[in-house]
């Protein structure tokens, strides 16, 4: 081979391997090294934080906007998807027959719930007691009572104190005096009089006592058997019935009875079958009702959609997840994109390389001659 063709190759191989080793250099340098080392330092990881910021920034502010989040929404057939599911979800909810709740909650989820409506009671219990101490609650005493004289004034007292029922109150209202005879006794202020009471019931006997106060109720309502309500009240006075129905509500035990009352009935709310809702309303309740609430709620994702949006900050969010990404898996995901276009600038240098090569030996071959 002559002089001038091994001058040739060997500018062109020259140029070919500078132009094309300097090039993978360079690519290798987008990358590598990782950390700083030697002076050199890697351009994506120097300037990682920076690319995060303006990727978030990108996303937040040009991908990711409110417009084009329903816009995507529209596109992907989400409402005719939240129809259908809205719908399956109401027929689901109102038609299906279900049982108690204790049957459908969770057990941590059912001890809660019992635990908050054991004191439910009390609250309850309180709160009347406190509402039987005002004015409104006598004004309300009074006007029941005006209420009832109009409606069975009358009335013979008969049709509704049946023997049954005379029995069964005679022997209510004894356990209750006995009550409240025993909670009197607690009272430091007695009279002497009280006192003595107390002496003779207790040589008399708590049963008998319980037993005669039962036998005078019964033999009382018998006598007001023929009369009728209106007699019965105006004997009495109302006075004196608005203040007996004052002095049993607002009693310790009224309190206590209410309590066990609102707890028990709050309890037993959980055992109580469900059964199907749809059963109380109209027969297409719940064809008309997911047609309604379907698209009130797309009008309220519109409506609310920018406020989650920008309370989400979707650039922070963007900008912290490209910072936990290694260097390793930003390369991954940069070159698992760009590869096909960081070879062709490798495999460009050594073309150019090899160009500048020929090149080059023309110019020394033209300035030698």
């Amino acid at each position: 081979m002559s002089p001038l063709w091994q001058e040739f190759l060997l500018s062109v191989a020259i140029g070919t391997i500078a132009g094309g080793v300097t090039n993978a250099i360079a690519v290798w340098m987008l990358f590598h090294p990782y950390e700083r080392k030697w002076g050199f330092h890697g351009a994506i990881p120097k300037n990682k934080a920076r690319l995060a910021k303006s990727i978030g920034r990108t996303v937040g502010e040009k991908l990711l906007t409110p417009k084009d989040l329903l816009d995507e929404l529209h596109r992907a057939g989400f409402r005719d998807t939240l129809d259908t599911r809205l719908g399956a979800f109401i027929q689901g909810a109102l038609e299906v027959e279900r049982g108690p709740l204790r049957e459908l909650l969770p057990p941590a989820v059912i001890g809660e719930v019992e635990r908050t409506l054991a004191g439910l009671g009390p609250a309850v219990g309180e709160r009347v007691a406190q509402y039987t101490q005002t004015p409104a609650f006598e004004q309300r005493v009074r006007e029941a009572l005006a209420r009832l004289r109009g409606e069975l004034g009358a009335r013979p007292v008969s049709e509704v104190l049946t023997a049954s029922r005379r029995q069964e109150l005679a022997a209510q209202a004894a356990q209750l005096a006995t009550e409240l005879i025993e909670e009197s006794r607690r009272a430091e202020d007695r009279s002497a009089a009280a006192r003595l009471g107390d002496a003779v019931m207790r040589l008399a006997g708590e049963e008998r006592t319980k037993a005669f106060i039962e036998r005078g109720v019964a033999e009382a309502l018998g006598r007001a058997g023929t009369r009728t309500w209106g007699d019965v009240l105006d004997a009495v006075g109302e006075d004196v019935v608005v203040r007996w129905v004052l002095e049993a509500a607002r009693a310790p035990r009224a309190e206590q009875l209410v309590s066990e009352a609102a707890g028990k009935g709050a309890l037993a709310l959980l055992d109580r079958p469900i059964g199907r809702p749809a059963r109380f309303l109209a027969d297409d309740a719940s064809a008309r009702l997911a047609a309604v609430a379907g698209p009130a709620l797309w009008g309220w994702l519109e409506r609310e959609l920018p406020r989650f949006v920008e309370q989400l900050d979707i650039p922070a969010m963007v900008e912290r997840k490209v910072l936990g990404f290694s260097t390793a898996r930003i390369e991954e995901i940069i070159r698992g994109v760009t590869q096909r276009e960081l070879t062709m600038i490798v495999n460009l240098g050594y073309v150019l390389g090899a160009v500048i090569g020929v090149l080059s030996f023309l110019g020394r071959r033209l300035v030698g001659a």
